[in-house]
């Protein structure tokens, strides 16, 4: 944060920027679940994972991500923070065609998964009950930790599982907006740091 000051940013700027990286994180997550492919040109070489990477271990934790975080914090611009609270309230508290609790059972799972506990325990309890919600915890995990890993067997469980199609793309969303929310938190709290 120290460095974008430097280079002239200031903290609204620096705020907006947060906000950008966080919604990469939504998007991406979205093309990778569902297998969207760039039917464009660009001069800029392709992307291309190593499939077999292996991600770092998350930092085990409970309770709050610092001893010293202090309340979660939300953007201060008041068209983010609107925006962001709107879009937020739309994903987890919709009740079709996902359950409020399955749609945290997916966000927790998504918040531990960025080392975002404080955000997880606000979501509820993050041990999974046999079947269905140990279905949701692990795609949630795998989308959140391996997005470059997701394959269409993995949304074919879900349907087989029992759940729609709109079902399935909800799943998706509450988890890519979890990742991205994880994201913006970490982002505004490090700004916020003298």
């Amino acid at each position: 944060m120290a460095d974008l000051g430097r280079l002239g940013l200031d903290a609204e700027q620096i705020e907006a920027a947060v906000g950008v990286i966080s919604m990469f994180n939504y998007f991406t997550r979205v093309a990778d679940a569902t297998g969207i492919e760039f039917d464009y040109q660009t001069p800029l070489p392709a992307f291309e994972p190593d499939l077999r990477q292996v991600t770092a271990p998350r930092p085990g934790g409970s309770g709050s991500s610092r001893p010293d975080a202090g309340p979660r914090p939300g953007p201060r611009h008041q068209q983010l923070r609107r925006a962001w609270e709107s879009w937020r309230a739309y994903v987890l508290e919709a009740d079709e065609p996902l359950s409020q609790a399955e749609r945290r059972w997916l966000a927790c799972a998504a918040a531990e998964e960025s080392a975002d506990w404080d955000g997880a325990e606000a979501l509820g309890e993050s041990t999974p009950a046999p079947g269905r919600d140990h279905l949701l915890a692990g795609f949630a995990r795998k989308l959140s930790r391996q997005p470059w890993q997701m394959e269409a067997g993995d949304l074919e469980q879900l349907r087989e599982s029992g759940y729609s199609e709109q079902a399935v793309l909800h799943m998706i969303s509450v988890v890519a907006h979890q990742n991205a929310d994880s994201r913006l938190v970490a982002g505004l709290r490090a700004a916020s740091q003298p």
